[in-house]
């Protein structure tokens, strides 16, 4: 709907040359804080225990070998299809393999309690790992070394953990002793900052996000020893809640915009191009296939509607507009990212839709600050 009524608003600015707009860089800027947000959000509501470790394996291997079994069967369609080169088509289905959480963690809210974190934990594995990736296959291509690559890949992955963890406990630290009046937003602030920093050096700046989300989440598993008296439980407490009604409030807004910004780039004669149907129907029939694959061996306690939510969007979008220009493909359409993200959300809302007799009554928050 959003991104419909950015083609809408789209279409009538297109009647006022004199006023045309890049939008871009607008677009660039809204996903990137929106992805921060959303992660934020996403790691906020991932509890870590010993129960819970079978869970997070399979959501880690339904994220990386999602990826991994999409791009085998995407590629050869761009490839054959297209007419693409191998390396392009490889390098053009990774955006299209990645889940995006984006569109997930809003959605899933009034699912079982298992359905809901196995799903929460996927998405944002996969957008962390799309992204890790699709850099180490910008990285290959560029520099046509196979091995160096990986190694500095395999490098910036064990530098990224260690300074994650670092850098998680001081942001805790230091919010607890900030005594601005306004703390909330200049604290985002210092996320995006460090997410920009993060990405400069080469680092997985979303893992920096992801690990200060679950540090706050999951601080009894952290902060013990020395750190254990540093601060209280009750602070901790109301400092996740604080945290976690910001990313979701900040969250909604900057999807919502993102999406509508998307919108408005759209090409619409690329979407009336009957080749460009195909080859996103035959995308999405392989995303399908290997996610029902991947539940059957690894999940299979899962409920049907998991097979259903499996959305490409934001983190798709953004990772399609970050391939650098000399990696570019003329020959590649641009419809056939917009028609697999309308395909995959159709065909999730449809499966939503379809069990919510199942799914339990969502509860009302305690914040009532609910935007899912």
């Amino acid at each position: 709907m959003l991104i419909v009524a950015g083609v809408g608003i789209g279409q009538f600015l297109n009647s006022f040359p004199e006023y045309q707009i890049d939008f871009f860089p607008y677009l660039k800027i809204l996903g990137t804080v929106g992805l921060i947000m959303i992660v934020l959000e996403g790691a906020l509501d991932l509890e870590l225990s010993k129960e819970k470790k079978p869970l997070i394996i399979k959501a880690f291997l339904l994220g990386l070998l999602g990826i991994f079994g999409s791009i085998l069967i995407i590629a050869p369609v761009f490839h054959f299809l297209l007419g693409m080169t191998f390396s392009a088509s490889v390098l053009y289905a990774t955006p299209l393999a990645v889940i995006s959480s984006a569109i997930v963690i809003p959605s899933v809210k009034s699912l079982l309690e298992y359905d809901k974190e196995l799903l929460i934990y996927e998405s944002c594995i996969s957008d962390i790992i799309g992204i890790m990736i699709f850099n180490l296959i910008v990285s290959i291509l560029q520099s046509n070394e196979i091995g160096s690559s990986l190694g500095e890949f395999t490098l910036e992955v064990l530098l990224t953990i260690v300074v994650s963890m670092l850098i998680g406990v001081g942001l805790v630290l230091l919010f607890k002793f900030l005594n601005a009046k306004v703390k909330l937003f200049f604290f985002i602030s210092i996320l995006i900052l460090i997410y920009a920093l993060g990405k400069m050096i080469h680092l997985s700046p979303l893992v920096l996000i992801l690990v200060f989300g679950l540090i706050l989440k999951n601080h009894h598993l952290v902060f013990i020893g020395p750190l254990k008296n540093l601060m209280t439980r009750m602070e901790f407490v109301k400092m996740e809640k604080d945290f976690h009604i910001i990313s979701r409030e900040t969250a909604f807004v900057l999807r919502t915009f993102f999406f509508i910004v998307f919108g408005l780039t759209i090409d619409l004669s690329s979407l009336v191009n009957l080749e460009v149907l195909i080859i996103s129907l035959m995308a999405f029939i392989g995303i399908l296939l290997t996610r029902i694959l991947l539940l059957k061996w690894f999940a299979k306690e899962a409920a049907k509607v998991v097979e259903y939510v499996a959305p490409r969007g934001l983190i798709t979008i953004l990772l399609f507009y970050s391939i650098p220009k000399e990696l570019s493909s003329d020959i590649f359409q641009p419809g056939i990212i917009l028609w697999v993200v309308i395909i995959t959300s159709v065909y999730m809302s449809f499966g939503l839709i379809r069990s919510g007799g199942d799914a339990p009554e969502p509860q009302l928050e305690d914040d009532s600050t609910s935007v899912g």
